[in-house]
């Protein structure tokens, strides 16, 4: 066979080779499957536990305190004279004191729920993200193995037509160890995919609690931030994070309320019936608290200056947020950006680029190395286009989900 037929196979294995057929019965796990089992989060199992303590907290708040039974037995003895017999009194108290720092008790505890729930919200948020995370590295961790297994079988090709061409005296022996070289080098690479590819899955399999992983399909794309005005100043008002520190702001507000409220002084109202040696007496009691010493004002200072702090808090964190959403539509526009250029400039030169030296070598022009020298870069070009559009995924799939959106 001729130079020329020689490395007419060689283009035919690098660049025509059919892919391999997927097993039609293996176990793809796709991302609707991901968000369905985010519910079964433990973290999020545990925000549930907290919703229902919160709620718990507004019936106990709701409720008023139990009256209190007293009761005395003893036994008398008249002064003058031999007679006695048993003494025995009951008296029954309904505390009153409640009844002023009852509403705003509830509505301390109404807020605590509505704070829970946002937090509940903005933890799902977060957990996708991390799980989105974890699946887009996964997807484009397969994508990178095959693009690296094609590109070892390409350079195994290339290895058998060089010993053919030095077999039949059309090349120079020094070929043989440099393609052998190449061929080992794309293998290191294959398996240091394959083990961070598999180690993605298994990261993704133990949070969602699944024995084995084979294979992910891969993500949605999400669509751009500007499209659907993520930052808005109505979107901010929505937000979990910020919902969750303005209830803490209405719970401290409430606390500060019941602690202006405490004094009041408490008042009690009660009937009681005494049976004694020589009467027997039914009447009313009316108890009232003495603030000689406590007036509640280290309380009352205590919480209005959480009332206060919790402000503060508030405005920080939306300020917060807001830093956070602008710093992450920068990374997802800078990340869309490098992921264009690398599939509409880049990766379309270093093919063309190989191509050429492709031509170049059927003319005998250059060498061995050359050929090897455009491959790296059309493979570098190739894992640079799969890094970027992973990044891309990540950064403004990320973003969507911690604006409190859900991916389509």
């Amino acid at each position: 066979m001729s130079r020329q037929g020689w490395v007419a196979c060689a283009l035919l294995a690098a660049y025509g080779a059919p892919a391999r057929p997927q097993d039609v019965q293996e176990n793809i796990l796709r991302w609707p499957d991901v968000v369905a089992a985010v519910a079964r989060d433990p973290r999020l199992a545990a925000a549930r536990a907290r919703i229902d303590a919160a709620e718990g907290a507004v019936r106990a708040a709701r409720t008023p305190p139990n009256p209190e039974l007293e009761a005395a037995a003893g036994r008398g003895s008249a002064r003058n004279g031999a007679v006695a017999r048993a003494e025995w009194e009951l008296a029954l108290s309904i505390p009153l004191d409640w009844i002023a720092r009852r509403g705003p008790g509830i509505d301390a505890a109404r807020a605590s729920v509505d704070e829970v729930s946002a937090e509940a919200e903005a933890l799902r948020a977060e957990v996708t993200a991390e799980l989105w995370r974890l699946y887009t590295v996964a997807a484009y961790g397969q994508l990178e193995v095959e693009a690296l297994e094609a590109s070892e079988e390409q350079a195994g090709a290339l290895g058998r037509l060089v010993r053919r061409r030095v077999d039949a005296g059309e090349g120079r022996p020094v070929e043989i160890p440099r393609i052998e070289l190449e061929l080992e080098r794309v293998r290191n690479e294959v398996a240091a995919a394959r083990a961070a590819r598999d180690g993605a899955l298994a990261r993704l399999a133990a949070w969602l609690k699944l024995p084995h992983i084979r294979r992910v399909e891969l993500p949605p794309s999400p669509p751009p931030a500007e499209s659907i005005g993520i930052g808005s100043p109505s979107e901010l008002a929505e937000h979990p994070r910020i919902r969750a520190a303005l209830a803490r702001l209405e719970a401290a507000r409430a606390e500060a309320s019941v602690a202006r409220r405490s004094r009041i002084p408490g008042i009690s109202l009660g009937a009681f019936y005494a049976s004694e040696l020589d009467r027997e007496a039914v009447g009313g009691r009316v108890g009232v608290e003495l603030p000689l010493w406590d007036w509640r004002s280290g309380r009352v200072q205590r919480a209005e200056a959480a009332a206060a702090a919790e402000a503060s808090r508030a405005d920080a964190e939306g300020r917060a947020l807001r830093a956070a959403l602008a710093a992450a539509v920068a990374s997802c526009e800078s990340a869309r950006a490098i992921a264009d250029r690398q599939t509409a400039r880049i990766l379309p030169r270093a093919e063309e680029s190989a191509r050429t030296l492709e031509r170049t070598f059927q003319l005998g022009e250059i060498g061995i190395l050359d050929v090897i020298d455009s491959r790296r870069v059309l493979l570098e070009a190739r894992r640079a286009a799969l890094s970027s559009a992973r990044d891309r995924e990540v950064e403004c799939g990320a973003l969507i989900l911690l604006s409190g959106r859900e991916l389509p």
